[in-house]
């Protein structure tokens, strides 16, 4: 199943109600992952980068802001990469990994 949303820069909303997180996680993972990326590369020429989700999980609206600086390098590593190797997204991996060493040396 994938899932309905609207993106407009950082901010990702889900229009579909789900019933509980585990589901939500599930189906929206991707373009949950996808917004974060985004948001890596932003800290290109920012400090500090956000992403804000929206969804109505168990019939409430859940809302979070997620912020991340350079010190949050290993979640490019240890959680993006991981995700989008194992989907076999290898295209995706290199801008991962490639985003990182850049990251790292700037």
């Amino acid at each position: 199943m994938k899932p309905n949303f609207e993106k407009t820069g950082s901010k990702i909303s889900f229009t579909d109600h789900y019933g509980d997180y585990k589901t939500f996680m599930e189906i929206s993972r991707d373009p949950i992952y996808r917004t974060i990326l985004s948001a890596f590369e932003d800290l290109k020429t920012k400090d500090l980068a956000f992403v804000n989700v929206t969804a109505n999980v168990e019939n409430t609206v859940f809302e979070s802001e997620l912020s991340f600086t350079k010190s949050n390098l290993d979640i490019l590593s240890e959680v993006l990469n991981p995700y989008f190797e194992n989907i076999e997204e290898y295209e995706t991996c290199a801008k991962v990994m490639k985003l990182l060493s850049e990251l790292q040396n700037h």
